[in-house]
């Protein structure tokens, strides 16, 4: 074994399940830095913190909207730092993540070829959202003061906008939007009745809540009842068909994580026990183009492509890997990895080790961090057992996995990047932005406001097979309602444009 091949070799979590006074109100500065002494103390040494090169923080939600900073109560100047400084640290580099899901795991992918290259000996990928302190102290009128000035530098990954404006334009924003385009059109191309279809997404859920009901970090693990899980109501309304409240990730969480990577010589002059090494036997990583430009909207190709090439790198099959943590903001992003993965829905291995984004919680870009930590853990208990994570990011939009093992690796080296190589090969849809005339639904969705249909957008196909996007007309709710009537999927549009929209109604 080559003295540089990456390992992970602790892991740390934190959730704040009550909190009743403002005093006790925590930044997520001040979770990940829980977070991160909980990981280095997970190591077995004492007093690594000082042995740190690099760390890097998850983005937080409030900059992950391009040209918004949406810190409610103030934020620091350099947020890695204040993370390091909460646990002792003083890394030479530091670094903002990216916006997206994907991120987490894509941040230990880059770190372990770092580590390869012999460019860091110790670093630590942190995060942690408090959304769900934020809204408790907006409802209090509590006032924290969140700022700090540490100054310093960072390497900032920015913040890209996740859609063109042509399809901002037609409601392709909000990922409970967009993701229920997505959900249909799988529904569509499995054949499955819109009620066969519910009851196959409460099937879903139902085995993440059962996951999250025992797991002590989860957020929201209150036991549901798959009656419950597969029907509007009060407590579940819904949101954009065919999703309600439950079926969707939930933000309101005081989240932390952090994992921390190293080499093997270098874990084996700071005496970390062997025991605590966990390798990372395949990854990947690939990103895909602008929804409406995608071949096949029911399936996601990037999640295809770095699956196939994570299983490759570790030479394993699916069949081989005993634990499953798959990314869950939305059932369709279960069944695209269940998909990509060829393995069932129903396939008995959990599909969660946290309990999923919809019960476990969803901590903003960071939630796949809580994934791999918490899968290391189970990885220990469990030696040479393998267990794969899932990353998902945008809509659909940037995938990276990875493959994870007590076993060790004989020979690791970094991958080949043949997931890239595959998303770009992807010859992209053409898209009409100024059509109208005759049509049919590709995929589409009806939006609800306080349990009542308020809009509706698609994606559709002209009669010479053009793609299209459009969306009702503002104070259109017949059509909305009409949508819900049956199956809406492959009925025929009349479309017309006004001030630069493609605005539907449906033709029959």
């Amino acid at each position: 074994m080559h003295p540089n091949t990456p390992i992970l070799v602790g892991s740390g979590q934190i959730t704040r399940h009550s909190i009743d006074a403002a005093a006790e109100i925590p930044s997520p500065a001040d979770l990940a830095g829980e977070a991160v002494n909980l990981a280095l103390a997970d190591t077995g040494v004492l007093d690594l913190a000082a042995r740190v090169d690099t760390l890097a923080l998850v983005r937080l939600f409030a900059d992950s909207v391009p040209g918004l900073s949406l810190h409610p109560f103030g934020s620091s100047d350099n947020l890695p730092r204040s993370v390091a400084q909460r646990a002792g640290a003083d890394p030479a580099r530091l670094i903002y993540g990216p916006v997206g899901g994907h991120s987490p795991q894509r941040l230990i992918n880059e770190f372990a070829e770092a580590i390869a290259r012999g460019e860091s000996d110790l670093a630590v990928v942190s995060g942690a959202e408090a959304i769900g302190a934020a809204k408790l102290a907006g409802r209090q009128g509590w006032q924290p003061d969140w700022r700090e000035e540490v100054g310093g530098s960072f390497e900032d990954r920015g913040c890209a906008a996740l859609q063109t404006d042509f399809e901002a334009q037609h409601h392709i924003t909000l990922p409970t939007q967009v993701y229920a385009l997505f959900e249909n059109a799988w529904r569509h191309r499995h054949g499955l009745s819109v009620e066969a279809h519910r009851k196959l997404m409460a099937d879903v859920l139902l085995r993440l809540n059962q996951v999250a009901r025992s797991n002590p970090l989860a957020q929201f693990p209150t036991p549901r009842e798959h009656a419950f899980l597969a029907r509007a109501s009060a407590e579940n309304f819904p949101i954009a068909e065919p999703y309600n409240k439950w079926s969707v990730a939930q933000d309101a969480v005081n989240q932390g994580a952090a994992v921390v990577l190293t080499s093997v010589a270098q874990a084996e002059r700071l005496g970390i026990p062997r025991d605590k090494w966990v390798f990372l036997h395949g990854y990947a990583d690939a990103d895909d183009t602008w929804v409406s430009e995608r071949p096949d909207l029911s399936t996601s190709a990037a999640l295809k492509s770095t699956a196939d090439a994570a299983l490759t790198m570790a030479r394993q099959g699916t069949d081989a890997i005993q634990l499953f943590d798959l990314y869950s903001c939305f059932p369709v992003a279960v069944l695209a990895a269940c998909e990509a993965l060829d393995i069932g829905p129903d396939d008995p291995r959990p599909l969660t080790v946290t309990g999923g984004l919809p019960f476990f919680g969803g901590p903003g870009n960071n939630y796949s961090l809580h994934g791999v930590a918490e899968m290391l853990q189970q990885l220990r208990r469990r030696p040479g057992a393998f267990g794969l994570v899932t990353a998902n990011g945008g809509y659909l939009s940037k995938q990276s996995v990875g493959i994870y093992s007590t076993r060790a690796v004989d020979d690791w080296q970094p991958a080949d990047k043949r997931a890239e190589r595959s998303m770009q090969a992807q010859t992209p849809v053409t898209v009409d932005p100024t059509f109208s005339g005759q049509g049919s639904i590709e995929t589409c969705s009806v939006v609800f406001r306080r349990g009542t249909p308020d809009h509706a957008l698609m994606i559709g196909r002209s009669v010479d097979n053009t793609r299209f996007l459009a969306k009702t007309a503002e104070g259109d709710t017949d059509t909305p309602r009409k949508l819900l009537e049956g199956e809406p999927l492959g009925r025929r549009v009349s479309v017309t444009r006004a001030q630069e929209q493609c605005l539907f109604t449906l033709a029959e």
